[in-house]
């Protein structure tokens, strides 16, 4: 498979010297298709967009009050039952008091998790989507490992530094989404479809730069954007300053690794050996883990 330089995605992508379209490499015809999808602004992605930005909308009205919110939630049966699962769960909830409807489950968690949950929620709903069905076993292994990132990364978040531990599971959750992306994509080139060794290697080649590229149209923060895009990072981090560094090294901790990163195995037994402190807190927060990520899978 040929290797483009990702940049290629801030425009759209050129042809290599000697290109011709009855021969193209299919593992560039997709990067080159999707880079001008990209570039248009015109995502083509399953409907969890639509209940995304309906949450946010709400979020983001200084007019609505928690019940006004809770409404919106509750109009989405899924959605508000994962917010009372995360709400009761052990890193979250308070013993004894356990929740039992949306507005409640609304002020405990906070709005800046409800975005999270809601984007939880809905990127399983994108793993059964018609498109991902040739692809099911490899999407829900992905989706496995994005939430075991995003649980880890709150842990870490919250106990060794002052970043935001909810910004932190938000990263976590959506930093392989341009893996469903191709995934959702790759039923179109079915030469491409037939090497599984290439269109393994193909994502996990574009999988940051086709996430930040998606991500960028919802106006996230620059600091998820950066996480997104640099979380399979060559090098691990020394130390753990932004968010950058917390979801690098979740990615690189998980203990359900992402099936189509075939180098992470490697990095990962480096990582503990670098950062036993925090290898120590994910050992001692087993429980509260364990319940987070029983939370956030549908």
């Amino acid at each position: 498979m040929h290797r483009y330089d990702r940049t290629a995605l801030r425009g759209k992508a050129s042809a290599p010297p000697g290109y011709r379209p009855d021969v193209v490499d299919p593992s560039f015809r997709i990067v080159q298709d999707l880079a001008a999808e990209l570039s248009t602004g015109k995502i083509s992605f399953p409907t969890f967009i639509d209940a995304t930005l309906k949450i946010r909308r709400a979020l983001n009205d200084p007019n609505a009050d928690a019940d006004r919110i809770a409404r919106t939630i509750s109009a989405e049966p899924l959605l508000a039952a994962k917010l009372v699962q995360v709400a009761n769960s052990a890193a979250l909830g308070a013993p004894g008091q356990p929740v039992t409807e949306v507005k409640a489950a609304l002020l405990r968690i906070g709005y800046a998790n409800v975005h999270s949950i809601a984007t939880s929620v809905a990127m399983a709903q994108l793993v059964v989507a018609k498109e991902m069905q040739p692809f099911l076993r490899r999407a829900e292994a992905v989706w496995r490992h994005s939430i075991d990132v995003a649980a880890i990364g709150y842990m870490v978040a919250a106990k060794l530094t002052k970043l935001n531990p909810d910004e932190a599971l938000f990263a976590g959750l959506v930093h392989d989404i341009g893996s469903f992306y191709l995934l959702s994509k790759a039923p179109k080139y079915p030469e491409l479809c037939a090497d599984v060794a290439a269109l393994e290697a193909l994502i996990d080649e574009w999988h940051p730069s086709i996430g930040h590229a998606v991500l960028a149209k919802f106006s996230l923060s620059e600091a998820a954007l950066k996480a997104v895009m640099e979380h399979e990072s060559k090098t691990y981090p020394s130390a753990l300053k932004t968010l950058t560094d917390v979801i690098a090294v979740a990615n690189l901790l998980s203990k359900e690794p992402n099936p189509l990163n075939g180098r992470a195995s490697t990095w990962r037994t480096a990582v503990s050996i670098e950062h036993p402190t925090i290898v120590d807190l994910l050992e001692a927060s087993t429980q509260e883990l364990t319940s987070l990520v029983a939370g956030l899978r549908v």
